[in-house]
């Protein structure tokens, strides 16, 4: 199990610094692999998540991607959405959660595939020198 859970957040690690969000793989993992309860599940990612996106973070500050006052604002908004989040999660059954959770991710993929990338965005990384 050790194994499994060490390869797990490996994975998860590398689509959390991508940015992608690490909990798209690992709540499924954590479900199906461990057949750990929808809310239980949710609760470990973001545990897991403060010190890996802590990482990531650094790194991405240390290479010029952040925009502090831009990050501020969304960090304010964000911080209340999740504690409303969170109080609506635990008032919700482990299925309807797991719908919602289930629902969000497809969308998510429909609309990546779907949309067009922004003016001027290529398809190779940005050069930085």
């Amino acid at each position: 199990m050790a194994i499994i859970l060490g390869i797990t957040g490996l994975l998860a690690g590398i689509l959390s610094g991508l940015a992608i969000g690490g909990g798209t793989l690992l709540v499924p993992a954590l479900i199906l692999l461990l057949g750990i309860e929808q809310h239980q599940a949710q609760a470990v990612a973001l545990t897991a998540f403060l010190p890996v996106s802590s990482v990531a973070i650094i790194t991405h500050y240390h290479t010029g991607n952040i925009r502090p006052r831009l990050a501020f604002y969304l960090v304010l908004g964000a911080i209340i959405g999740a504690f409303g989040g969170a109080l609506l999660a635990t008032h919700l059954s482990g299925p309807l959660l797991r719908k919602i959770f289930s629902v969000f991710l497809i969308g998510m993929g429909i609309y990546e595939i779907a949309s067009r990338p922004p003016k001027g965005e290529q398809n190779s990384p940005p050069n930085k020198s």
